[in-house]
């Protein structure tokens, strides 16, 4: 799709998950940005000695802060240039690479398998790679993929999709959430000081635009 040339070239978006196994088939960067990102953000409870009046301006650690997005994937300009693998599979290899983020890797899930069965370890859910949702160079956050919500809207011949949306809901891991050597942890850091710089910025414009209108009335 052609844009206007002098109009600024916008970043994509995109969801990483670190996989030494499959490097490939847990990065995500969108075809499309979200025309829109819902971001809803409560305090972390405290419990029931949060109800108490010596607690009420305490925190109890970082807020919850969960997000959803819709992503829209669409294989009309790869059929219209003749691609093959499109011609073939439609989007479902984009919608693979979403749906891996929630999917252990099979190679892990054997060799446990093959571990448990010769009894060298013990029944343990399965650990799913670190995903990270880069939203621009000052959103750089550590996320837990919650849900994906996956709605095919056309199918080629052989019933593959050609065009889907999928609703994506995250929860930010925070410091309380990882621990101290987990990578994510040192990331929320960063990004809770790039919020701190940028909250400063907010308030130092917002008081200067006050003090010219005192000074302009």
């Amino acid at each position: 799709m052609s844009s206007f040339p002098g109009s600024p070239r916008t970043l994509r978006g995109a969801i990483i998950a670190v996989d030494p196994l499959g490097p490939l088939s847990r990065v995500v960067v969108f075809q499309y940005n979200p025309d829109q990102v819902q971001r809803t953000i409560a305090p972390r409870s405290g419990g029931e000695s949060a109800q108490r009046a010596a607690d009420a301006h305490r925190a109890w650690g970082a807020p919850t802060e969960t997000i959803t997005m819709t992503v829209d994937v669409d294989a009309a300009d790869q059929l219209e240039t003749g691609d093959p693998v499109a011609a073939t599979v439609g989007v479902l290899p984009q919608l693979s690479v979403l749906e891996m983020l929630l999917h252990p890797g099979s190679v892990r899930v054997i060799a446990n398998s093959v571990l448990l069965a010769a009894g060298t370890i013990e029944i343990l859910p399965v650990e799913l790679p670190m995903a990270v949702l880069v939203w621009g160079p000052a959103r750089v956050v550590p996320v837990r993929i919650t849900q994906l919500g996956v709605t095919e809207q056309a199918f080629n011949p052989a019933l593959s999709p050609i065009r889907a949306t999928v609703d994506v809901s995250a929860q930010v891991l925070t410091y309380d959430d990882l621990s101290l050597t987990d990578v994510g942890y040192g990331l929320y850091l960063a990004h809770l000081v790039a919020k701190e710089v940028l909250a400063v910025v907010g308030a130092v414009s917002g008081a200067v635009d006050a003090v010219t209108d005192l000074a302009g009335a």
